[in-house]
């Protein structure tokens, strides 16, 4: 009799285990689930903080699965590269889409964001190629004291609403910061070309006078040469005579000054003279015609209008 209340008893213990056994493990399975669809409704949403806790909660109910595992470290290579995106560093966003989308059994959702981030740093990476082709040429008419040039090339990157994205902003502060340099530039240009033109002035005006006057000591020495030879024709000049004719050279003779043949405080060479006549002649202009003067002056005056001499010339000089 007594063996028989054991062998009862003893099932009935083994029930009530198994039958708790059973309950937690479908409890679990049942946490594992919910776990599994919130995170990929938080997916849905783009709240990947929130997802990615409850693919690790579905991992503690379901230790190792595959699946979870899956779709959290999926989920935390797109964090990556968005951030990556953010920080303008194109090249590690590119490396953390592209594992997103290569993902073997990940969240279809992550897969087609990825798809459409790669397609888009593609337009991105061709863009800063574009910008930086730009900026650089922009910043060689600078070095070459071009400053409207440099002006003209920066305005077709300003004018680009691309360029005012946050993607370039790296490139679109070296912009703003060489268009200041320009705009200095021309304002120091304007100035010197100024100071030039009153110098020039003073010059032509000085050099006027001086062969005015010589003119008349040349005028009084042939009168009273001719005088006295009519009188004498063995004499000759006084010493203050032939003095005034030694230092007279005429009265159409120009004297260049130093600043006239500058450029920004720097002296116009033969080459570049050379070159300014090949960019005149093949902008309508009559380069063959002018003095070396006359071209440092074309130089000068379109530098000073903040134009390229091909519109200075097409605009003054035909």
């Amino acid at each position: 009799m007594k063996k028989w209340v054991w062998v009862v008893a003893t099932l009935v213990v083994a029930l009530l285990i198994g039958g708790y056994a059973y309950s937690n493990h479908h409890a679990t399975a049942k946490e594992y689930q919910a776990a599994m669809t919130n995170g990929r409704t938080a997916l849905t949403n783009k709240d990947y903080t929130q997802a990615e806790s409850y693919f690790q909660n579905a991992m503690k109910r379901r230790l190792n699965d595959k699946t979870a595992q899956t779709y959290l470290t999926q989920t935390q290579h797109f964090v990556s590269g968005e951030d990556a995106l953010d920080a303008r560093k194109f090249s590690r966003a590119q490396g953390r889409y592209q594992t997103v989308k290569d993902t073997k059994n990940g969240a279809k959702v992550l897969i087609q964001r990825a798809t459409k981030r790669l397609k888009q740093l593609k337009v991105i990476q061709a863009n800063v190629k574009q910008f930086k082709k730009l900026l650089k040429q922009a910043a060689s008419e600078n070095q070459a004291l071009n400053y409207g040039t440099s002006n003209n090339t920066l305005d077709e990157l300003f004018n680009n609403k691309q360029f005012q994205k946050v993607y370039y902003k790296d490139l679109y502060t070296q912009a703003l910061a060489l268009r200041k340099a320009n705009n200095a530039g021309q304002a120091s240009s304007s100035s010197s070309a100024s100071s030039q033109t009153t110098a020039s002035s003073s010059a032509s005006s000085t050099t006027t006078s001086s062969s005015k006057a010589a003119a008349t000591s040349n005028s009084n020495s042939n009168s009273n040469s001719s005088s006295s030879s009519t009188k004498n024709t063995g004499a000759s000049l006084t010493s203050s005579e032939s003095q005034a004719a030694k230092n007279y050279k005429g009265s159409n003779e120009y004297t260049v000054t130093k600043k006239q043949k500058e450029l920004n405080g720097k002296t116009i060479t033969a080459s570049q003279i050379s070159s300014a006549r090949k960019t005149i002649n093949a902008a309508g202009g009559q380069a063959d015609a002018m003095s070396d003067q006359d071209i440092r002056v074309a130089l000068q005056q379109a530098d000073k209008k903040g134009m390229s001499l091909t519109k200075y010339t097409q605009q003054y000089l035909k």
